[in-house]
């Protein structure tokens, strides 16, 4: 074997090791994840044979996520979806007839998590993987985009966004009030590597970092427009996960202390 040919042999053996190492910390880093997830929501959700689920969105991911179900309380579903990495990219709470239908209407009218319930979840996602300091927490009905009888409420944390849906409500002498009826936990992910690829799809320019495609949220996309291939970028995705077919990003300004954990 020629000196060349040895070269290239050892780059390769030293890649594919870095592949290894990096898979089987993603493993890992998955497997402590459902332990706790397991003794925190107990019982594991098995979706019926007698009720096909509803499919991924084939315009925008490429196959079903790699997630886990938990039962919470009769009506609602805990889904715990993993990155890459073997993080967890997102934590959502909502009725079990929704992995079914797309219509709320299919969803049972007693079918409400209480306030209580919602700081709960968000104390066991901080203790599965920390949310980070708060930084704005909104209250329905105050600063939600509301449209019609629907609220929609985001409160933003150093290391993740949670959305929650409310539907509005005539009670008695016409008071109204507020019945939550889903959550969404969405973590932040940090990307530090070398552009790989770029390309034009529509108006956006997105770019291939780590094998996942991004494209960069307006009005800071000028990243996106000036990254070449072989250059170094630095992003902050939210949720993103590697059945997504591109996902949305924005530059990464400075690099948090509890990110490079």
């Amino acid at each position: 074997m020629n000196r060349i040919s040895s070269v290239i042999v050892a780059v390769i053996a030293c890649l594919s090791l870095r592949v290894f190492a990096a898979d089987s910390a993603a493993d890992r880093r998955k497997a402590e994840a459902i332990v706790k997830a397991d003794n925190t929501f107990g019982r594991r959700y098995t979706p019926s044979t007698e009720k096909p689920l509803r499919l991924y969105d084939e315009a925008t991911e490429t196959g079903p996520p790699d997630e886990v179900f938990y039962w919470h309380g009769s009506n609602y579903v805990i889904d715990l979806i993993f990155a890459a990495d073997g993080s967890i990219a997102r934590l959502l709470v909502f009725p079990e007839a929704l992995l079914h239908t797309d219509n709320w209407n299919d969803v049972p009218d007693s079918a409400e998590l209480s306030q209580s319930e919602m700081q709960w979840l968000v104390a066991s996602a901080n203790a599965l993987q920390p949310l980070g300091k708060a930084e704005e927490i909104v209250e329905a009905p105050g600063f939600c985009f509301q449209s019609g009888q629907n609220l929609y409420c985001f409160d933003t944390y150093e290391l993740a966004s949670i959305s929650h849906y409310h539907q509005v409500r005539s009670g008695e002498n016409q008071k109204t009030n507020e019945r939550l009826r889903e959550v969404k936990i969405v973590y932040r992910q940090f990307v530090n590597g070398i552009v790989e690829d770029a390309r034009i799809q529509g108006s956006q320019r997105q770019i291939k970092v780590g094998g996942q495609w991004y494209y960069g949220e307006k009005p800071k996309a000028k990243l996106f427009e000036r990254a070449r291939i072989g250059t170094h970028a630095r992003l902050v995705t939210l949720g993103c996960t590697p059945n997504v077919k591109v996902c949305s990003a924005v530059p990464q300004q400075s690099k948090p202390k509890s990110a490079e954990q």
